[in-house]
């Protein structure tokens, strides 16, 4: 086994190592790959581990067609580096390209992908977060070519996911310390502070805030099919958000905030000293018993 650091994409870099019309390594553009890794938001390492994936894949087939899955010895070559779902993409490598194209929905897949749930289980845990019809086809293919667990080790998993140029913080939460993890992933998430109280209808807030700016960034994108079922979901969680807050003690809160500033002033009651009420002899004592009402009776 290798102990150099990989990429958990690296069956989607040896398809993308395939297209190009390089034959070996030394004619390979590894900076070409990087960057179309990086606009996926996958993590290619280095030009150098590209290169050394490439130097794995063996010698091409001569001819080399790869769009012909009637050319035999292309196609087994396809099989044997594992990429051949790519070039002839199947229902569950074109649902993997949509969830690749969802970041929302990406962040709540990899860390369960690292998890021993089945592949069934977490399509029907997810579909609620998506539009996408997810399946365990769609699921077992993303796996495979973008976020492969079996690849590494886990302490290349370890290495990898505290070096990440990707940032997820579902996953990132995987490698905070014990006493951490439990307050880490609400914070950064901006859902609550360090030490602060779990609030629901705060967390829908911020879902929404969040859910609003990735819908004004899709705004600004082509007009697609996956950028609309995009915008589709963040309309979606705006609403959702919009309702929890609505029924919640924050939407109370600024009634009453309102209700304060238009909250009666009252003056200080005067207190009238009790001599001013009784011309001194506020108790009477004395009265019927001085001599001149004696000599009366």
């Amino acid at each position: 086994m290798r102990e150099v650091p990989r990429s958990p994409s690296e069956y989607y870099i040896r398809f993308l190592i395939s297209a190009q019309p390089a034959e070996s390594e030394d004619d390979l553009n590894a900076n070409e790959v990087m960057e179309a890794l990086e606009s996926l938001g996958l993590d290619g390492l280095s030009p150098s581990y590209i290169r050394e994936v490439c130097r794995s894949m063996g010698p091409r087939p001569d001819p080399f067609v790869p769009n012909n899955s009637s050319d035999r010895s292309s196609r087994e070559y396809l099989k044997l580096n594992k990429i051949f779902d790519m070039w002839h993409p199947n229902k569950g490598v074109r649902e993997a390209q949509l969830i690749l194209a969802d970041h929302f929905l990406r962040e709540k897949l990899e860390p369960m992908l690292l998890s021993s749930l089945p592949h069934t289980t977490i399509a029907r845990k997810l579909r609620k977060y998506t539009s996408i019809a997810l399946t365990a086809q769609g699921v077992t293919a993303f796996g495979h070519y973008f976020w492969n667990r079996k690849l590494l080790t886990q302490p290349q998993w370890m290495d990898y996911l505290q070096g990440m140029t990707y940032r997820n913080v579902y996953v990132q939460s995987l490698v905070t310390t014990q006493d951490i993890a439990q307050r880490h992933l609400p914070y950064v998430v901006g859902i609550q502070g360090p030490g602060g109280t779990f609030n629901s209808a705060e967390a829908a807030a911020r879902m929404g805030q969040i859910a609003f700016r990735y819908a004004l960034e899709l705004e600004h994108r082509p007009a697609t099919l996956d950028n609309t079922l995009a915008l589709k979901s963040c309309m979606s969680v705006v609403e959702k958000a919009d309702t929890i807050m609505r029924k919640s003690d924050v939407a109370l809160r600024d009634v009453l905030r309102q209700f304060q500033k238009f909250r009666m002033k009252l003056d200080e009651a005067k207190v009238i000293d009790v001599h001013q009420l009784t011309d001194g002899n506020y108790s009477k004592s004395g009265e019927g018993t001085d001599a001149e009402d004696e000599e009366d009776f």
